[in-house]
């Protein structure tokens, strides 16, 4: 097994971006986990969040084996920080770290959300349930990253020598184009 870190994220903090443009780091997006969504085809990721979808009947247990399926392959694994979810790590002895923004922040993530295609309800969903995270977060013993004005967890991770591997686009590409 590789040494390596789970940090679950609040949404805005810059997973999915990390995820794309580090080859070892995975952004284990619940959706495909947790929801099935017949008939949400015709919309993306971003635009599908916030809507209400049909649940996965296998959803928790198939994104805690994602996970744990993960830590032999990625060193930065970044998961989901529903109060819930959380619960069910701490259950299956999953150590991770707690990454969000700090209160003075999350008028830069309302307009992140939007800017990246989030529909238009999904801003203030997200920003009143921050309180309610952070209040449980602090609870809990766990290793908390709380990011300050417009930082992103890409810069947390370079600021403290966090090794992050850039996918080489050319060495990945088909030999023959």
């Amino acid at each position: 097994m590789k040494t390596n870190l789970i940090i679950a994220g609040f949404s805005g903090i810059g997973k999915t971006y990390l995820g794309n443009k580090y080859k070892n780091v995975i952004d284990l997006d619940p959706a495909p986990y947790a929801y099935t969504d017949i008939g949400l085809e015709h919309l993306n990721m971003e635009e599908r969040k916030g809507l209400k979808r049909s649940p996965n009947k296998d959803f928790p247990n198939n994104y805690i084996k994602a996970i744990k399926d993960a830590q032999s392959e990625y060193d930065i694994i970044l998961v989901w920080d529903r109060i819930d979810i959380i619960k069910e790590y701490l259950k299956n002895n999953i150590n991770f770290i707690i990454c969000y923004p700090e209160e003075n922040s999350l008028k830069e993530y309302k307009i992140r959300f939007l800017k990246r295609g989030n529909n238009k309800d999904y801003p203030d969903k997200k920003i009143n349930e921050y309180y309610e995270k952070v209040k449980y977060f602090n609870t809990l013993p766990n290793k908390k990253i709380i990011l300050k004005g417009t930082e992103t967890l890409e810069y947390y991770l370079k600021k403290n020598n966090i090794y992050l591997k850039e996918k080489n686009l050319q060495s990945e590409m088909h030999p023959l184009g």
